[in-house]
């Protein structure tokens, strides 16, 4: 059974490590990682939740508030990957929105993942150009709560 809760600071370590060691997120891909670790003035500011599978942590997402509300981050493990995790997540994340009256949720999405974002509902608003870390556009969607 797959639960959702709040993450806690003391998940730094563990969070980092799932994010790191995704699949999604090698390659050509994994420049935009280096050097990129979970902090706990993350997880105190942001809406952070972590996806748990018999007591390990399975997935996460953090939704940022300060400006236009965005999905920052959204890590499912490999090991359950198309096990409906990433769908619980998005939903919740949604849920969490609506209940904070936001209207809107901005995603910057990982290329290979727009098409999850799009059968959650999201739609495509535009392209952001590459960055030194991010050396590939990446498509900007809105989710409408």
């Amino acid at each position: 059974m797959i639960t959702i809760r709040p993450a806690v600071p003391e998940e730094t370590e563990a969070l980092t490590e799932l994010m790191h060691g995704s699949a999604a997120y090698r390659g050509s891909y994994a420049s935009i990682l280096d050097g990129y670790a979970i902090i706990p003035a993350q997880i105190a500011q942001d809406i952070f939740h972590v996806a748990e599978r018999d007591g390990e942590i399975c997935g996460f997402y953090s939704l940022t508030l300060e400006g236009e509300p965005e999905l920052d981050l959204m890590f499912v493990a490999d090991s359950v990957q198309g096990s409906g995790v990433g769908s619980m997540l998005f939903r919740h994340m949604a849920g969490e929105a609506k209940r904070r009256g936001i209207a809107s949720i901005k995603i910057v999405s990982h290329p290979p993942s727009v098409g999850f974002y799009q059968a959650m509902g999201a739609i495509v608003i535009g392209t952001k150009a590459p960055t030194i870390k991010a050396t590939w556009s990446r498509p900007i969607l809105s989710l409408t709560i």
